[in-house]
């Protein structure tokens, strides 16, 4: 008896694990970086398209890890992966506040 409900504990654990996920709110490229934001956008560029911007604003609670370990290093061009506080909206005119920054080591 003991052993089935081990079993069924873990296949709850599993099952609840599954929908746990830790993927990032956005991935691109620093387009410009402001005195406590930075303005970051795709970096799948196609010449002929345009692709929105997005203000996201820095405090002292972001974190930030990979190449940069605080603000005053971030630059232009730095390929990016961001969390957000609350919910990423894909509306360039929407300011989120960044809970953590990962950029790219390249």
């Amino acid at each position: 008896m003991k052993k089935l409900s081990l079993l069924v504990l873990t296949s709850i654990f599993s099952l609840a694990m599954v929908g746990c996920t830790n993927d990032a709110d956005f991935q691109g490229v620093i387009i410009k970086v402001k005195e406590s934001s930075m303005i970051v956008g795709t970096d799948d560029v196609d010449p002929e398209a345009s692709y929105p911007e997005y203000e996201v604003l820095v405090d002292d609670e972001t974190s930030f890890k990979g190449a940069v370990d605080e603000f005053s290093y971030l630059n232009a061009d730095q390929q990016v992966t961001i969390w957000v506080n609350g919910e990423w909206k894909n509306d360039p005119d929407t300011k989120m506040v960044a809970n953590k920054i990962t950029v790219s080591e390249e």
